[in-house]
């Protein structure tokens, strides 16, 4: 009736966490290709990670690198290459030349439009449709009236995120790498795999940087109000887990995987406090709906 989806950078990620909550897994980190063994830049590490993934009976996604340079379209091409021969159940783009591209070399693998395609508008959808989009992430600046809006008015499906820090903006140099060693034309020293975070001098605010990504500090959560989006009849939800513990990974897949399977069989998911707490406790900025309620995207709406 649904599917309840996360990413998953590495294959060391893969075997380290407990993905047995989620119904579909897209593989690699879009925002940085040096990523240690990223599967949007290793193409070698994918046959054996899609197979793993299948074998959990899960479909499986590749995310391709958001933001290519001319210089880099030569190593991506490459790994479509190697994509289009492996039974993926399709690839994530974020970028219309790609799109482009993925059409010219006879890609038939169903294709995603991701959050950085900055998808506002069912014109959009339509157009995308044409290059083989079957589902898209609308940008986060939307409510959810507007999601669901694209979702009527277009044959393809929305992709809506329920949990998790929003991506904000991408960039092809690395925050963190220049912050910490002053260029970004040095050896990286994977110093974003410790948290860092973008605190104004007054304290109002945070967000938090992973290199070449720039996310909200808050954690979006929808948990409170996954009845409406099951009588929305919206199919395809997502958890944003870039970046965060295997600890996150499992609680948070585990809370919306029973809440979910409550508000789609219509039966009451009942008292969520204890859900909730874990939410919080896992969100050191606290929680928000992002621009879900046609509010500021820091607010947090629980039920009614």
């Amino acid at each position: 009736m649904f599917e309840l989806s996360t990413d998953v950078a590495s294959p060391t990620l893969l075997q380290q966490g407990d993905y047995s909550a989620y119904d579909a897994l897209y593989l690699g980190d879009f925002s940085c290709p040096n990523f240690p063994n990223n599967f949007t830049s290793n193409p070698e590490l994918l046959a054996e990670a899609v197979q793993t993934v299948h074998n959990w009976g899960k479909k499986c996604y590749l995310r391709l690198y958001a933001v290519p340079s001319n210089h880099d379209l030569p190593w991506v091409r490459k790994v479509i290459e190697s994509a289009l021969a492996l039974p993926l159940d399709g690839l994530e783009v974020h970028n219309l030349g790609l799109l482009r591209m993925l059409r010219e070399m006879g890609c038939t693998k169903p294709l995603h439009l991701g959050v950085f395609g900055n998808l506002y508008t069912d014109a959009t959808a339509r157009v995308v449709k044409e290059y083989g989009v079957t589902r898209v992430y609308p940008n986060p600046e939307l409510s959810l009236k507007e999601a669901i809006y694209i979702r009527d008015h277009t044959p393809i499906e929305v992709l809506i995120p329920v949990h998790g820090k929003i991506p904000l903006v991408i960039s092809e140099t690395c925050f963190i790498q220049e912050h910490a060693q002053g260029s970004t034309d040095g050896p990286c020293t994977f110093t974003c795999s410790e948290e860092h975070w973008l605190t104004r001098s007054e304290g109002e605010w945070s967000l938090k940087d992973t290199g070449r990504m720039t996310l909200s500090g808050s954690d979006l959560c929808m948990l409170e109000h996954v009845e409406s989006l099951a009588a929305a009849r919206l199919p395809a939800f997502y958890v944003q887990s870039h970046g965060e513990t295997a600890e996150f990974v499992s609680k948070e897949g585990r809370i919306y995987r029973q809440a979910l399977d409550h508000a789609f069989a219509g039966t009451p998911v009942g008292d969520l406090t204890p859900q909730m707490a874990e939410l919080s406790a896992l969100a050191r900025m606290g929680l928000c709906n992002g621009y879900y309620f046609e509010s500021a995207g820091r607010r947090y709406v629980g039920r009614a």
